[in-house]
């Protein structure tokens, strides 16, 4: 995993280094920082080198988002940025898991402070298989060293024989209930997990069960036989004895998930049992049966290096999303603001103006406001591209024209096609249908201010409901706890 880590970094880069002298000045914000930068020019250098990033799609709507902008240098600059972001996410989520995985690699192979813990009582001894670096020259064979287990002084002693009494109880019943109904082969383990005592087993009677707990198969007495089975416990010279009264019945043939829930009631009792210590000591055996517990593989650089390839794919379908948002809100905006477009030209037509005149007139109030409030209002920006065109040399019929095709929304078609025909057959007519259409469009805006308020109402219904259950719960449990008392 850490190879692919370092490939990552070194792919970064080389990529760095390349896009070095990349200009991105076209594209690039006073407030991007130095480390955006440079993956803002590796953004730019793929875009420059891998045609397929660029989408004929985006070009179109950054043109209505910017009339008055250059489509393709929007589209490029969009595209670049997202393309920056993704790169950043990948490149820092790479370099946490690649520490991650560091990390992990490191406390797995060297061992911290030189220190190797000695097995507490119970635990044995431990073989350490080593290896060992001098002033930096690894030693040619390995060292092989056994760590002795920890010795306890007579009250330590007295104390594990307790602890080991305690649990035999649990221990010993395997995949019983309890030791009054034993139709299952006891375990009779020689030593407990974490207790430095050996155990020694005998039962008073081996007609139904012998020396290891397993009931006979030619034991068929229903009614049971009761067995007294002694357990000596012993850690060098010390001594003790324990007795444990069982009834034996004819054995049950034990099945895999009967073997689960024994060991999960196993874990439990011994939970119970030893709820007051610093830790839980699974059973190592059920039954007769070795029980080998694995924690699960830690993958954590790879999951890290994984959900950052996702952040960056949900960062392009996020900016791609928010692209068509903003398309959305250009249109309701531009659909909010034909109704007052429209009462400006009747207002200016009225008053004796042409047509061009009332455009300029509308345009130049506009650039007034918009340097004042800095707001950037779609509909007025595209009558100012109609403006720079007919300064330009467009006849004013085409310039119109070119108004309804280019805004894309049926209501400013309508009124490019009203004004170039009206120019083209005379000017008769002209307020009447401005005022119509003025009044259709107020119609609509009024029905569409009612839908959006109606929508707000809708969402508001859940934080209303969830302050009516507050209130509710304020209101009852006094009511409860006044009537319990």
């Amino acid at each position: 995993m850490l190879l692919f880590h370092f490939l990552i970094i070194l792919v970064f880069l080389f990529l760095i280094i390349w896009t070095f002298r990349v200009s991105i000045h076209e594209i690039s914000d006073k407030k991007d920082g130095a480390i955006y930068r440079v993956f803002l020019k590796i953004a730019v250098f793929m875009l420059k080198y891998f045609p397929a990033l660029k989408n004929e799609d985006i070009r179109k709507k950054q043109k209505l988002l910017v009339p008055s902008g250059d489509g393709k240098k929007e589209t490029k600059k969009f595209i670049a940025r997202k393309l920056a972001e993704i790169l950043l996410i990948v490149f820092a989520g790479n370099i946490l898991a690649m520490g991650i995985t560091c990390k992990n690699t490191v406390e797995s192979g060297i061992i911290p402070e030189n220190r190797l813990m000695r097995n507490t009582y119970g635990g044995g001894g431990s073989e350490n298989t080593l290896t060992a670096e001098i002033d930096g020259k690894k030693l040619p064979e390995e060292l092989k060293i056994t760590v002795g287990e920890r010795q306890l002084d007579d009250k330590e002693t007295e104390d594990a024989f307790d602890r080991v009494e305690k649990r035999l109880y649990v221990e010993i019943l395997g995949e019983n209930r309890s030791l009054d109904h034993v139709d299952h082969d006891l375990c009779l383990p020689e030593t407990v997990d974490g207790e430095n005592v050996v155990i020694n087993w005998r039962p008073d009677t081996y007609e139904c069960i012998d020396g290891e707990g397993r009931i006979r198969e030619d034991f068929r007495d229903q009614k049971g036989m009761a067995v007294i089975l002694t357990a000596e416990l012993s850690y060098f010279d010390k001594r003790k004895e324990i007795r444990f009264p069982v009834r034996i019945y004819p054995a049950v043939q034990s099945t895999e998930k009967a073997v689960h829930d024994a060991l999960l009631r196993k874990i439990g009792q011994i939970d119970e049992k030893t709820a007051s210590e610093e830790e839980l000591i699974l059973p190592g055996k059920i039954g007769d049966k070795t029980v080998i517990y694995r924690r699960k593989a830690k993958h954590t650089g790879g999951v890290i290096l994984f959900m950052t390839f996702l952040c960056g794919v949900a960062v392009y379908i996020g900016r791609d999303g928010e692209l068509d948002d903003k398309i959305k809100r250009r249109e309701k905006e531009m659909l909010r603001d034909y109704p007052e477009i429209l009462n400006k030209m009747i207002l200016l037509l009225s008053a004796g103006m042409t047509i061009r005149g009332t455009i300029d007139k509308i345009v130049h109030d506009y650039e007034k406001r918009k340097e004042a409030t800095g707001k950037v209002a779609y509909a007025y920006e595209e009558l100012q591209v109609t403006l720079y065109e007919m300064n330009s040399g467009v006849s004013e019929a085409q310039a119109y024209e070119n108004l309804g095709n280019r805004v894309g929304i049926r209501h400013y078609s309508r009124l490019g096609t009203l004004l170039s025909q009206n120019l083209r057959k005379g000017s008769a007519g002209l307020l009447g249908a401005l005022e119509q259409d003025a009044g259709e469009a107020f119609a609509e805006r009024k029905a569409s201010a009612r839908k959006r308020g109606e929508e707000a109402g809708t969402k508001l219904l859940l934080p209303m409901g969830i302050m009516l259950l507050i209130v509710m719960v304020i209101v009852i449990i006094p009511a409860f706890l006044s009537f319990s008392l």
